[in-house]
């Protein structure tokens, strides 16, 4: 039964996302024998940008999970041949959450000695090229925002990572938001095989990869401030 409901809620989730992008897909104010006027012309740049911000959100919340669970946590064909993905499978699947398979988060530490928690934000544009240059294919302004989106989304990363780890205190620490993603991340360092989204927890949620938090986590979280 339990199994059936968390299918149900999954196709519920994902049905109601391409319903959304199908209408936003199909609004169109400015085509018509009159020219269009200066506010429909606003209102569809509008709805256009708000399809492709969505359509990108949801596309990177898909990517994240997939690096973090295939590249980050196992071994595989890559990891097994080139030493660079060994490496990114070794920093994080096994020095950091080895770092922090006891302890959710400790001191904060110096520039530079966090090198486990952090992505590298300018190389960000370039790991999208590929998609991007396939969406340029069908929009060019799609492809510049999923470029924005894959920026934004390693700078998020950064901050809210490390501020999980090795809490500073940020402004942002009380904000509902993040306490719900450090809720999210603080399962994933208790349930390896769960919640592998740390920006944008929507594919944990369709593929059926969240963790449900059991009494014992809610004391934690709540001894680290996270509930």
């Amino acid at each position: 039964m339990a199994d059936l409901l968390r299918q149900s809620r999954q196709s519920l989730i994902l049905a109601t996302t391409c319903l959304v992008l199908v209408i936003l897909g199909h609004i169109d104010l400015i085509s018509g024998p009159e020219p269009p006027t200066q506010l429909a012309l606003v209102i569809q740049f509008s709805i256009d940008f708000l399809e492709w911000l969505i359509i990108s959100v949801v596309l990177m919340s898909f990517i994240e999970h997939q690096v973090h669970s295939q590249l980050m946590h196992r071994r595989n064909f890559l990891s097994k041949r080139k030493k660079s993905f060994q490496r990114i499978f070794e920093a994080h699947a096994l020095d950091h959450h080895h770092h922090y398979s006891k302890e959710f988060c400790d001191e904060p530490v110096s520039p530079g000695t966090d090198k486990e928690i952090r992505l590298t934000v300018r190389k960000a544009p370039i790991k999208a090229l590929p998609v991007a240059i396939l969406m340029a294919l069908v929009s060019l302004p799609g492809a510049i925002i999923f470029l924005s989106i894959v920026t934004l989304h390693h700078w998020l990363w950064n901050k809210i990572h490390l501020e999980m780890h090795k809490p500073q205190g940020k402004f942002f620490s009380t904000w509902p938001a993040y306490k719900f993603l450090a809720r999210h991340h603080y399962l994933h360092h208790r349930y390896q095989d769960k919640n592998f989204n740390v920006v944008f927890p929507f594919a944990d949620y369709v593929l059926g990869t969240n963790a449900n938090a059991t009494e014992a986590d809610f004391v934690q979280m709540k001894r680290l401030g996270f509930a």
